[in-house]
């Protein structure tokens, strides 16, 4: 009797990248962490790991590369400036995999990447204020997540109800936006996630449970008029592309 063979499963080939600033405590256990993760995750090869330093003062310089030392999936950037935006920017210019995962040092989840690569989509959110999130962070964070993402949604006139955090991209997909993108520090991904929605791009929100590694170290009230005057920049730079 005759057989079918079953059709052999495909490996998708996933980039992370990590912005790395004064991560000295961290670093290695997030990074031995992140690895081992994808290690267990079947039908999935991690093909770098992009440790983006960005004006560190501290050992994060030289542990990124022992470790890179020690692992080969590991690619480190180096600048000695403190920018989260374009150390971001620089990590998905060297990405190579077929989707790009962006973590933080204190912020992964390999659960969401698992449902996120069966999601049909060029995009996907970990949305931590869609129904089924549950949202453990001291509550002056959580506060100021809900007013952002509100005023991203009425200033830039987009539908997505998160544009910070961990997210997938299909690396593909956005390869022309990426080059569209101005806005660094703060407002990187949200300029990146805007113009993808903008663009008539398929963004995907799923829920995802989240819970402090560390509080946070940088102050929220410190970076409200910064970000209220790149939202308004932003807004500006969109309008033609709303108006389409």
């Amino acid at each position: 009797m005759g057989f079918v063979e079953s059709a052999p499963k495909l490996t998708v080939s996933v980039s992370v990248v990590i912005p790395v600033h004064n991560e000295e405590d961290i670093l290695v256990e997030t990074t031995e962490a992140v690895l081992n993760g994808f290690r267990e995750m079947s039908d999935v090869q991690l093909r770098d790991l992009i440790l983006s330093e960005n004006g560190s003062r501290d050992r994060t310089r030289e542990l990124a590369g022992s470790l890179a030392a020690d692992h080969g999936e590991i690619m480190v950037i180096i600048s000695d400036r403190a920018d989260y935006g374009a150390a971001m920017r620089r990590g998905f210019a060297a990405a190579r995999g077929e989707c790009i995962v962006n973590f933080d040092a204190d912020y992964y989840d390999f659960e969401f990447v698992a449902a996120a690569l069966k999601v049909e989509a060029d995009i996907v959110v970990a949305a931590k204020n869609i129904e089924g999130s549950a949202d453990a962070r001291v509550l002056v964070r959580r506060v100021g997540s809900r007013c952002f993402a509100w005023l991203v949604r009425r200033s830039l006139g987009i539908k997505t109800t998160e544009t910070h955090g961990i997210k997938l991209y299909r690396r593909r997909a956005i390869e022309d936006i990426l080059e569209q993108v101005r806005s660094g520090k703060d407002l990187f991904d949200t300029e990146l996630v805007a113009r993808a929605e903008l663009a008539g791009l398929r963004v995907v929100e799923l829920p995802i449970a989240t819970k402090e590694m560390r509080h946070s170290r940088s102050g929220i009230l410190r970076r409200i008029p910064r970000t209220l005057l790149g939202l308004l920049v932003l807004r500006y730079r969109l309008r033609p592309i709303r108006k389409r």
